[in-house]
């Protein structure tokens, strides 16, 4: 393997110590590479949990709404229009 001037023999006993730094270079530039997916996976992990819940307290917010204005029209006295029948009832 050549890598600029420099010429690595794989088996070579004299070329140990830059075969060693090639591959802790390698295994930590993965490392870091995975350390970097995961930490993106847990972000948006977060994020979409974050997102649900604000969609769970916008359906809460619009159902209490909904109840709120239902009790109201229970409560509101009805405007009935009043025909002959009634107004001698009454």
């Amino acid at each position: 393997m050549q890598i600029g001037n420099i010429i690595i023999e794989p088996w070579n006993r004299r070329n140990f110590l830059p075969r060693v730094i090639a591959l802790a270079l390698l295994a930590l530039w993965l490392g870091w590479g995975l350390t970097i997916f995961m930490e993106g996976r847990e972000i948006n992990a977060r994020f979409q949990a974050l997102q649900e819940e604000q969609q769970l307290k916008e359906e809460r917010a619009r159902r209490a709404a909904a109840y709120r204005n239902m009790l109201e029209q229970q409560q509101r006295p009805q405007n009935r229009v009043q025909n002959a029948v009634d107004s001698v009832k009454n």
